[in-house]
C-alpha cells in the first residue's frame, strides 16, 4: 500500500471511529491492525466478594424451592408465597359436595444439588394478603397459619425433573404431587359459594406458603413454574350428581407469587468466604465467589484505568476489551457452574445500570459471559464500557459488579481465581484484556 493510500485510509478510519457508536466487527479489527498497529495489554484489577443486598422476586418466570447445604457457601433455603385463583371458570361444586382428596401439584423445571435427596414439604395457609402492585424481595415474608396442611408430614418426596408421570393413563410432564389434608379441601369447598370473582376468592383464601426441607447431607433446590398448567391445587370430590369430579385453583400471571431466600448469615460458609463478605477483610485474596439467589457478587475495581491512558490525551480507540474469569473448580458434578455471568455497571451515585456492551443495550449478541468448558473460562466483552471510562463519558464509577446471570431464578455458584491467584495458577488470574489503537 502506497503512503498516499495509507494516509487516505487512515483519515477515513478516524472519521468512522469518531462518528460510529458501534464497535467494529472482526473484519474492521483486522483492518485497524494492518493500518495502525494494535498494542495488546492487560490492565490492573482488584476485586473481592461482597454480599448481594436486595433482589425483587415478585412474579419471576420460575420459582425455587428446597434446601441446600454447600460445603463452601453453607446452608440456603428457598420458599414460595403464592396466591391461588380460579382456573378459568367460577368454582361450582354442585349439591352436597364432599372432598375425596386435595393435591398440590408443582411443575419441576430444573434442579441444583443432589436429586437423590429426599424432601419433606410444609404447606401453610396465608393469613396476610399479598398485594398486587407491591414489590416483594428475597427477604420478604408474609403471615401464615401454624397448621401444616400436609396429609402426612412424614412423607418423603424425590425430585425427578426428567421423569414423566402417568396419571389415569395420561402421560404428563415431570411434576411433584403433594397430598394435603381432606379437611382443608372441604373447607375450600364449603367457602366457595360466593366465589364469583378472584377478589372474592382472595377474601377467604389468601394463598399458600410452601417450603421444603431435606435430611440429606447435600439437599436440593428445584425450579417450579407457578403459572404452569401443571401447578395448582386440585380438589377431587363427589356430589349428589356423581363421582370422580375435580376442580383446580391455580397461581396466575394476574396474581402474586414471590420467593424468599435465606442464606442464614453464611454461618456455615467456609472461612475464606466469610472473611471477605462478613469481616470485609480483602487482604491476600486468591479466590473469589459468586452465588445466585441474591447471595454473593464480586466487586471488580479498575483503579488505574483512566491514568493508564491519560498520557495519550484521549487519542485512543479501544478495539476490544474482555473481562476474563477462570473457574477454580472446573469439574464440579453436583454444584455445577453457572451457564452465564453478567455485569452490573455502577454510577458515581451508587445506582446500577446496564453497561453499553450489554445485550440489553447494544442488542448485538456479542456481550458473552457464557461458560467455555474447554478453557474453563468466562469472557465478557466490555469494550464500549472501557472506552467510556477512559474518556470520562458520563457519571460512571470505575468499578462494577460481577454476578450470575438470572440470579433470581437460578440456584448456582462459582469459585474463581482472583487477580493474584495461588501459586501455579498464574495464567488463570482475573484480568481485563485490552487491545487498543493510538492515533
Amino acid at each position: 500500500m502506497t503512503p498516499t493510500k495509507k494516509a487516505a485510509c487512515l483519515l477515513l478510519l478516524i472519521v468512522c471511529l469518531i462518528s460510529c457508536k458501534k464497535e467494529y466487527n472482526a473484519i474492521g479489527l483486522n483492518l485497524q491492525d494492518e493500518l495502525l498497529g494494535t498494542t495488546r495489554d492487560t490492565t490492573s484489577i482488584t476485586a473481592y466478594s461482597v454480599l448481594y443486598d436486595t433482589l425483587s422476586t415478585t412474579n419471576l418466570s420460575t420459582q425455587l424451592l428446597g434446601e441446600l447445604r454447600d460445603p463452601i457457601f453453607g446452608k440456603t433455603t428457598a420458599s414460595v408465597y403464592s396466591q391461588f385463583l380460579s382456573s378459568g371458570s367460577t368454582p361450582s361444586f354442585g349439591e352436597n359436595p364432599v372432598i375425596d382428596s386435595i393435591v398440590l401439584t408443582l411443575q419441576t423445571a430444573g434442579f441444583y444439588g443432589d436429586t437423590s435427596a429426599a424432601m419433606r414439604f410444609e404447606v401453610y395457609e396465608l393469613t396476610d394478603e399479598l398485594e398486587s402492585g407491591t414489590t416483594y424481595y428475597n427477604y420478604s415474608t408474609s403471615g401464615h397459619s401454624d397448621d401444616n396442611l400436609l396429609n402426612n408430614p412424614e412423607t418423603s418426596y424425590y425430585i425427578r425433573p426428567n421423569t414423566a408421570i402417568t396419571l389415569n393413563g395420561e402421560v404428563l410432564s415431570p411434576h411433584v404431587r403433594i397430598r394435603l389434608t381432606p379437611e382443608f379441601g372441604q373447607h375450600l369447598i364449603d367457602e366457595s359459594d360466593d366465589w364469583l370473582t378472584d377478589a372474592a376468592i382472595l377474601a377467604e383464601f389468601k394463598g399458600l406458603f410452601i417450603q421444603a426441607t431435606s435430611t440429606h447431607p447435600t439437599g436440593c433446590l428445584f425450579s417450579t413454574n407457578m403459572t404452569s398448567s401443571l401447578t395448582g391445587l386440585v380438589l377431587y370430590y363427589h356430589n349428589t350428581s356423581g363421582n370422580g369430579l375435580s376442580y383446580s385453583f391455580r397461581p396466575s400471571e394476574s396474581g402474586v407469587t414471590y420467593n424468599n431466600y435465606n442464606h442464614f448469615g453464611y454461618a456455615d460458609a467456609c472461612q475464606d468466604l466469610r472473611r471477605q463478605i462478613i469481616d470485609n477483610d480483602n487482604s491476600n485474596i486468591s479466590k473469589l465467589y459468586l452465588q445466585a439467589m441474591c447471595g454473593v457478587r464480586a466487586k471488580i475495581n479498575l483503579p488505574y484505568i483512566r491514568q493508564k491512558f491519560a498520557s495519550l490525551d484521549n487519542r485512543v480507540v479501544i478495539n476490544r476489551a474482555e473481562l476474563v474469569i477462570s473457574n477454580y473448580y472446573p469439574s464440579e458434578s453436583i454444584f455445577t457452574n453457572p451457564s452465564s455471568l453478567s455485569i452490573q455497571g455502577v454510577k458515581n451515585d451508587g445506582s446500577l445500570y446496564y453497561i453499553p456492551d450489554d445485550d440489553m443495550v447494544s442488542g448485538d449478541g456479542f456481550f458473552g459471559g457464557t461458560y467455555n468448558s474447554t478453557t474453563g473460562e468466562y469472557r465478557i466483552r466490555i469494550t464500549q464500557y472501557i472506552q467510556q471510562l477512559i474518556l470520562n463519558q458520563g457519571n460512571f464509577a470505575n468499578y462494577f459488579y460481577l454476578t450470575i446471570k438470572g440470579s433470581g431464578t437460578h440456584a448456582s455458584r462459582l469459585v474463581f481465581h482472583s487477580s493474584t491467584p495461588e501459586a501455579g495458577y498464574e495464567g488463570k488470574q482475573l484480568r481485563v484484556e485490552i487491545a487498543y489503537t493510538t492515533y
